[in-house]
């Protein structure tokens, strides 16, 4: 097997360790990241469904849960673990079969596998009990994403009378990365509840438990992606509120300055006339039209300006 994109873990009951080995034996936990075609050819030989390799290869693939032929196929999504600017869902693919346990992925995984293979200790000889903890080590990874976005969004949107249109960017950016989230979360707990129901996968008594706590969990998250998702909301509708206000305070000084320059436009356009206005010879005539007009345009702005 090629080392780079497929590895092969295994771990007892009494040595919960989870270590790379070299062969494979019963009980083992096969990854896999981007296989080629002969690794896949791989996988295929080990038992796994070669049209649900391909959904799982899939990068728009909706998660479900499957049966078939003796094998449990899990499918989900998490947030992209190797790729800080892109916070989108890459698919993957969980295969429980008699013998051996498979993940699969189109995507590397490095950066959130290799803390759960150091910090966890579970037998890959119990596959439900080690599904479990991996779905949790997803969980985790959607939690830290949320919490993330919750507090980016507290920065942006601390006071919305400051905001930018990039500012408005950023939110719409966010609202992306949450609905995302919420397409994938959604249909996994609704699978974890199928499990749940033990006609997929032989549960015990404390694998239930776990399976329902990781549903809280789950259920938490999504409730918490439909919050910032109402918040974003908000903070748009406060935004267009406040442009509108600020288009309407604009307008309204325009016209009162449209209004206010009428009378001195008026006298500018009667002495401008190609015509004899009587006394236009006098002396001083010119700045006592000035300050007529000023006398008359200063008391009707101030009034405009009083009344709104």
């Amino acid at each position: 097997m090629t080392a780079d994109m497929i590895q092969i873990y295994r771990s007892t009951h009494y040595r919960p360790e989870i270590k790379q080995r070299d062969d494979l034996q019963p009980g083992s936990w096969i990854r896999s990241e981007r296989p080629n075609d002969e690794e896949k050819e791989r996988l295929i030989s080990l038992g796994i469904d070669e049209d649900i390799l391909a959904d799982a290869l899939d990068p728009h693939e909706v998660p479900r849960v499957e049966l078939e032929d003796g094998w449990v196929y899990f499918i989900t999504r998490l947030p992209d673990t190797d790729d800080d600017f892109n916070d989108f869902t890459t698919p993957i693919l969980f295969a429980l079969g008699d013998k051996h346990m498979m993940t699969v992925s189109r995507d590397s995984l490095g950066r959130m596998w290799q803390p759960f293979i150091d910090s966890t200790k579970a037998p890959t000889t119990q596959k439900p009990k080690l599904l479990m903890y991996m779905l949790d080590a997803i969980a985790r990874q959607y939690q830290t994403r949320v919490a993330s976005i919750n507090r980016q969004m507290r920065a942006t949107t601390s006071d919305v009378t400051n905001l930018r249109s990039r500012d408005i960017t950023t939110i719409t950016e966010y609202e992306r990365k949450l609905n995302d989230y919420l397409d994938a979360l959604l249909p996994t707990n609704t699978a974890l509840e199928k499990i749940l129901g033990g006609k997929i996968l032989p549960l015990y008594e404390d694998d239930r438990d776990i399976i329902e706590d990781l549903s809280i969990d789950f259920e938490q998250l999504i409730a918490r992606c439909k919050s910032l998702l109402r918040s974003i909301t908000n903070v748009r509708d406060s935004y267009r509120a406040v442009m509108d206000t600020r288009l309407n305070e604009t307008i309204r000084l325009l016209t009162v300055i449209t209004l206010t320059f009428t009378v001195p436009t008026m006298f500018a356009g009667l002495f401008g006339m190609n015509v004899d206005i009587p006394g236009e010879n006098a002396p001083y005539t010119f700045w006592i039209i000035v300050a007529l007009s000023i006398s008359i345009a200063a008391p009707l702005g101030i009034y405009f300006l009083k009344k709104r």
